[in-house]
């Protein structure tokens, strides 16, 4: 059978006409259906929460970060949308002075792939086939060419209207897509080039207040971070002890930032070379908490360990080989690829502290993060220095008042008491010094003080005293017991009270003293003679001579 060409290139091309007319139909039909997922209405996609602003989390770390996070993100987002729900009222008011067949204008932020209705300006609630949900996003049928500057027309359908015209700006700056802006009317012809320019230089102008407000939340972050650091920093110093300060430490360091594995690191307290693994908290601390270590020059972090940097940051740290951080032997873990390790500036002679934070991530922490942790630990190394210096104060002190048998007047009148009753059943007798000191120069009175209970116990010991007592800081009462009679106690006596003003003297401190002598018979002539228990004879000698001395002051 022989077909012409005309023929045959009619046939052709009406097989392509009626390809195209049913693939128009097709696809028409696929475009316009009804979706079979439930569809957003336009007054539930108003609702759906767009975060502007997102940092990643890791789970058990920085929670109250997070929170004040969360609540800066809605609060800048509360903001945004306010100006921008007023910039399109403000806008529609401008249209409708000149066209009153506006149906709505709406705003539609960029969330990182597409575009998903953030606010809608509109007295209509438009048709629910719309808006079509596509992987948790709203488009229309005919979705947006957001690549460039270019209006997209659509035609639908609201519930009260007919939409004939849809016209749309990029709100975008800086290489940076932040949203869409689109218009539409039942009017195909109500968009003139004029409409199309006011419209983008609303868009630009929307970009520029978003830039800004960027720019606010960002600081506004920071400040309450860093307002929330002080706090911390401030209950940091209400620490009493170096366990307590430590475990303070760890709860700011947890609450504020993210990581894998933390640690905490001060010398040990045994061994002078060694460092000592005071805190874990995550990836291994079973096997490092407790740890003391030397470090190898070999490790990450010898140069810090060293004092010869402030800071190491590392990123990216290779597995292969495995580099280890604080000693050769230490257990490994190929999973943590960023460091940072922060001590007190080099300069600074504060207590020697290392925090170290580690993360499964590329970058453990930001700029920021840095210079909290930098204030943070000088912070704490100061006030463990001060811990440290009261502690060892302390530990001067108590050795300073060993050697003395009791300290304040209860204590010393129950002792003596009992002496001077056990005096009636034996042969012993009980010699007894009172001493007032009394600074020559008021000013240096506290530091000349420090020097009254090393004299005294010198002297305790040299003529093998019985007992030594204080009463506040100036008053001492020092006995000896033993058998030997009235004139040798005077000249024993004599001798110490010789000693005591040679020796204080130096320190401007000018001695008053007063002595008794007691045995079984001296005390019943003087209970006799006072018609006092003896009890009560000890009582008021000290009360009264010490009230004597006190007064010829």
């Amino acid at each position: 059978m022989y077909i012409s060409a005309n023929a045959f290139l009619f046939c052709l091309g009406l097989a392509v006409l009626l390809g195209w007319f049913f693939a128009w139909v097709y696809n028409y039909r696929r475009l316009h259906k009804t979706p079979k997922d439930m569809p957003h209405r336009l007054t539930e996609t108003i609702g759906v929460p767009i975060i502007y602003t997102t940092d990643a989390q890791q789970d058990g770390t920085a929670v109250k970060r997070s929170e004040q996070e969360r609540v800066c993100s809605e609060t800048d987002s509360a903001i945004k949308d306010s100006i921008l729900e007023k910039l399109l009222a403000l806008f529609r008011s401008r249209l409708e002075k000149e066209n009153d067949k506006i149906l709505s204008i709406c705003y539609w932020v960029f969330s990182g792939e597409g575009f998903a209705l953030r606010i809608c300006n509109s007295p209509y609630r438009v048709s629910e086939n719309l808006f079509v949900p596509q992987d948790d996003r709203c488009f229309s049928k005919k979705e947006f060419n957001c690549c460039g500057e270019e209006i997209p027309i659509d035609v639908f359908q609201s519930e009260n209207q007919i939409v004939n015209s849809m016209a749309g700006a990029l709100v975008s700056g800086s290489g940076k897509k932040r949203g869409y802006i689109t218009i539409d009317s039942t009017d195909e012809r109500v968009f003139s080039d004029k409409i199309y320019l006011e419209l983008r230089e609303l868009a630009s102008l929307a970009e520029k207040m978003l830039r800004t407000l960027d720019m606010n939340f960002k600081l506004n972050k920071e400040n309450t971070l860093f307002n929330g650091i002080l706090k911390d920093i401030l209950d940091l110093f209400r620490s009493a002890s170096k366990g307590n300060l430590i475990a303070n430490l760890s709860k700011i360091l947890q609450d504020n930032f993210r990581f894998d594995r933390l640690m905490i690191i001060t010398p040990d307290e045994k061994e002078r070379d060694l460092w000592h693994i005071s805190e874990v908290v995550g990836e291994q601390k079973e096997v490092f908490k407790g740890i003391s270590f030397n470090v190898h020059v070999k490790c990450l972090l010898y140069e810090l360990f060293a004092r010869k940097v402030s800071s190491v940051k590392e990123l990216k740290i290779s597995t292969d080989p495995y580099i280890c951080r604080f000693y050769e032997s230490e257990p490994k873990n190929l999973e943590l690829r960023s460091l940072f390790a922060v001590a007190p500036q080099v300069q600074n002679n504060s207590y020697p502290l290392v925090i170290v934070l580690e993360s499964k991530n590329d970058s453990v922490v930001s700029l920021t993060d840095e210079i909290m942790l930098s204030c943070i630990v000088s912070c704490a190394a100061l006030k463990l220095s001060d811990i440290q210096n009261k502690d060892e104060s302390r530990l001067k002190d108590e050795s300073d008042w060993a050697g003395i048998d009791s300290n304040g007047l209860g204590s010393l009148l129950s002792y003596y008491e009992t002496e001077v009753d056990d005096l009636k059943n034996n042969d012993d007798s009980l010699g007894i010094l009172f001493f007032k000191c009394i600074p020559i120069k008021k000013e240096n009175k506290v530091a000349d003080f420090k020097k009254i209970p090393e004299v005294f116990k010198s002297l305790k010991k040299a003529w093998n005293g019985r007992h030594l007592a204080m009463i506040g800081n100036d008053e001492i009462v020092l006995s000896i017991r033993g058998d030997f009679k009235e004139d040798i106690f005077k000249i024993m006596a004599m001798q110490m009270i010789t000693s005591a003003e040679s020796m204080l003297s130096e320190h401007s401190l000018f001695v008053k003293s007063y002595t008794i002598w007691l045995d079984n018979e001296k005390l019943e002539e003087m209970m006799k003679k006072t018609k006092q228990p003896s009890r009560y004879l000890f009582t008021v000698t000290v009360t009264k001579k010490f009230r004597e001395m006190l007064g010829d002051v």
